[in-house]
């Protein structure tokens, strides 16, 4: 039973690692509501990190980053996350 639950949080290590950056944001806006700022570079750098992992780690250890074909989830996540980042520095610069 534990090696089963070792070998799931394994194959899905990069997706969790995405999943902390997602929750250290939220975690951020709840404490500060009024720095929404960092929030959004938070959520950006969680989009581009998914995009990073899913363009170099393989297939069976991204877990439940992999949604489409690679080239799509790559360019999507990257994508997805510039903008975010982008309109981040626009907003609040």
């Amino acid at each position: 039973m534990l090696g089963r639950a070792l070998r799931w949080t394994g194959a899905q290590l990069a997706f969790l690692v995405v999943l902390a950056v997602l929750a250290a944001a939220f975690a951020y806006l709840l404490a500060a509501p009024h720095r929404t700022g960092r929030v959004t570079g938070l959520l950006a750098a969680a989009m581009l990190l998914a995009g990073l992992e899913r363009a170099v780690l393989p297939t069976r250890r991204v877990g439940l980053l992999a949604v489409r074909s690679r080239w799509l989830d790559v360019v999507l996540y990257l994508l997805f996350g510039g903008v975010i980042l982008v309109l981040d520095l626009r907003l609040h610069a």
